[in-house]
């Protein structure tokens, strides 16, 4: 049986319904204001928008996996620590790009 077109719903509909569940899944906790319009870096924002935490900012920002490493091996972080970090900064990343 062949489909009509009309009963189809709307592209546009479904994705706003996806995205507003999105958003709705952040907690309300995580939401950062948004950066003023034009601003073209947001390099800076993590550390701005005061969600992240000065410790969980020094997790995030080492770029060297065996520092990494080697500090939840000696129990410096926690494995719970460092995950809630890297999952915050994605909200705040997710949240800069999907305005």
């Amino acid at each position: 049986m062949a489909t009509n077109a009309s009963e189809k719903p709307d592209w546009r509909a479904i994705a706003l319904d996806k995205k507003q569940r999105q958003e709705q899944s952040i907690p309300k906790n995580w939401i950062i204001t948004q950066p003023e319009k034009g601003r073209l870096d947001v390099l800076g924002v993590p550390a701005e928008c005061g969600l992240l935490t000065p410790r969980e900012l020094e997790i995030t920002n080492e770029v060297d996996v065996a520092v990494l490493l080697s500090k939840l091996a000696r129990g410096e972080w926690s494995s719970v620590e460092v995950t809630t970090a890297y999952y915050k900064r994605a909200i705040v990343a997710h949240q800069l790009v999907c305005t």
